[in-house]
């Protein structure tokens, strides 16, 4: 059964119907919402297919864990620029209700054992902080890659909490990579350069891309790994044809460096925001920042009386929180083996008082902070699902930029990440290359809980803006008191360790100008850059808003 007020059209399933809400739209009024979002799970993605798929998998009576990572393979297959089995890194979070507690991954890349501080020469500029590359081949080819964490973390999550079994979950993927895939012009013709690349061919016929790609190499390849499991991509026939293709092209992976990969299961970090332990996980993840950054603002709000949400007030302490923890990330965090604090201390209140310190100083005398490692890659999807159980799953996987690395090994449809263009390329830095190192990373997936029951997830994709967005979805919700849409749609700030501040056009010239007046460098933009999802449990009953600045994002439900 459907409800005519939320439905955008159907999709069909071999376990039935689903319902599928509007990212723009309000949650459907009680008890409609309260009755599918609570009794049987939703799932929450970039795109209306990977959604669907999602509460398939909880209509055939999966868990979140299943649903979430079923929705990853279809985004693995039908978004390639921003994902794939091949991406770098993919990191989760979330809550186990049979054990009662907060779990974390991580599945970053890891640098080959061949790795140097200097593989990528550095010309650096007298006095400053900003640094040029002679070429960009630490973000494009072959020395671009790490070892590739993606699908080693979907599947270590599917063997850890997953329900249903391996091809039931990747079943849909395969079966629309082996259709082929719809995209737009430049992504089609980008694919089928790759693909020509890697063939050591060239494109023709430029003109005459087909509105269907074709992508039944890389269905075979996700057959053999439903069949086999994961050991066929790190030490089976699919690793070693990757490692034999990136060798003949002069990279530095080893079978060696694939077969010793692994997924970590790691403890996550927390903090507490108004009475709410919120976690994240671990560097190197985005999302200790993230959690500063909620926590700074809880702290200073709590000073004086709350700005409202979009007020000159609120957007400027969001700019001084940002150049304050920037700084700090950018110079401090990394693999936490290279670092040299435990990363929980950074959320101690000894910690955030000194940040605060810098803040305040910021406040009284604002200046534009200063440049530190500059980064403008895109290319990024995140998802949530939640089931009946109790379970809720926040994850997010990348490429990094559009594409990755834009490799793709003849043979197998599958496309690189570049997991070594997120590594500081200046030696003696935390987060420089080193063997066997995991990069810095930006993504951030959420979790809350109050009084032990979740209540929020949360992440983003976006580059550099998810570590913003999805503390901006903590502040809305938890601090400001928005409900999960006004969360999602309120007008978005960018700023990292240097102004100008990037603020949506929708936050007004009054706002503007008067951050201006107050001594902010500030830029407007029509939209943000990044897009984001969440979920929050607000009496009793999940509510999922989806990007509202993307056509495609989608929430999507069991049906009756």
């Amino acid at each position: 059964m459907m409800d005519r007020r939320t439905f955008l059209g159907t999709a069909t399933l071999l376990a039935g119907e689903v319902t599928v809400l509007r990212a723009q739209e309000k949650p459907v009024s009680k008890p409609k919402s309260g009755k599918h979002l609570a009794g049987k799970g939703l799932c929450i993605a970039p795109d209306f297919q990977a959604a669907v798929v999602g509460a398939e998998m909880l209509q055939r009576g999966g868990n979140a864990f299943d649903a979430l990572i079923a929705a990853a393979f279809m985004e693995a297959v039908i978004s390639p620029a921003n994902c794939g089995i091949g991406g770098y890194a993919a990191t989760g979070i979330a809550f186990d209700a049979k054990a009662a507690k907060v779990v974390a991954i991580d599945a970053n890349a890891v640098a080959p054992a061949a790795a140097t501080p200097e593989i990528f020469p550095v010309i650096s500029t007298p006095g400053s902080f900003d640094y040029k590359l002679p070429d960009g081949k630490h973000k494009t080819g072959v020395l671009s890659v790490a070892v590739p964490g993606v699908l080693a973390g979907l599947l270590h999550w599917v063997d850890r909490f997953g329900s249903l079994d391996r091809r039931t979950i990747m079943g849909p993927a395969i079966r629309q990579a082996r259709d082929g895939i719809r995209l737009d012009k430049v992504q089609s013709r980008t694919w089928l350069q790759l693909r020509a690349e890697g063939l050591g061919e060239m494109l023709t016929n430029l003109a005459e891309i087909p509105d269907v790609i074709p992508m039944d190499e890389l269905a075979d390849s996700l057959e053999a790994i439903a069949e086999e499991g994961v050991s066929v991509f790190y030490s089976g026939h699919i690793g070693r044809t990757i490692v034999d293709h990136l060798r003949k092209r002069g990279g530095i992976l080893t079978n060696q460096d694939f077969e010793a990969y692994l997924p970590l299961d790691v403890n996550p970090v927390s903090v507490n925001v108004r009475q709410h332990q919120v976690f994240a996980p671990p560097p190197s993840s985005g999302g200790l920042t993230s959690l500063q950054m909620a926590a700074l603002y809880d702290r200073l709000a709590a000073e004086a009386p709350l700005p409202k949400p979009g007020t000159a007030e609120s957007i400027e302490f969001s700019i001084e929180i940002a150049k304050a923890v920037w700084a700090e990330r950018l110079t401090t965090l990394g693999d936490p083996r290279a670092m040299t604090v435990e990363p929980q201390s950074l959320l101690e209140e000894s910690h955030l008082n000194q940040l605060l310190a810098r803040i305040r100083e910021g406040l009284r005398k604002p200046s534009p902070g200063k440049l530190i490692a500059p980064d403008p890659l895109r290319g990024t999807v995140h998802l949530i699902a939640a089931d009946a159980a109790g379970n809720v799953v926040s994850w997010t996987q990348t490429h990094g930029g559009g594409f990755g690395s834009r490799v793709m090994v003849p043979g197998t449809g599958i496309v690189l990440g570049h997991g070594m263009c997120r590594f500081e390329p200046r030696p003696g830095w935390v987060n420089s290359v080193g063997p066997g190192k995991r990069p810095l990373h930006n993504m951030c997936p959420v979790l809350g809980l109050r009084e032990g029951k979740p209540v929020i997830a949360a992440g983003a994709a976006g580059g550099r803006t998810i570590v913003n967005n999805s503390a901006a979805l903590l502040i809305n919700r938890l601090i400001n008191g928005l409900n999960a849409v006004d969360s999602v749609t309120t007008p978005r700030v960018q700023c990292e360790s240097l102004e100008p501040a990037l603020l949506e056009e929708t936050i007004g010239d009054g706002v503007v100008n008067s951050l201006r007046d107050r001594g902010h460098l500030v830029k407007t933009v029509p939209r943000d850059a990044g897009t984001a999802h969440l979920l929050v449990r607000d009496q009793g009953e999940w509510h999922g808003a989806a990007e509202s600045r993307v056509p495609k994002a989608t929430v999507a439900v069991p049906g009756d």
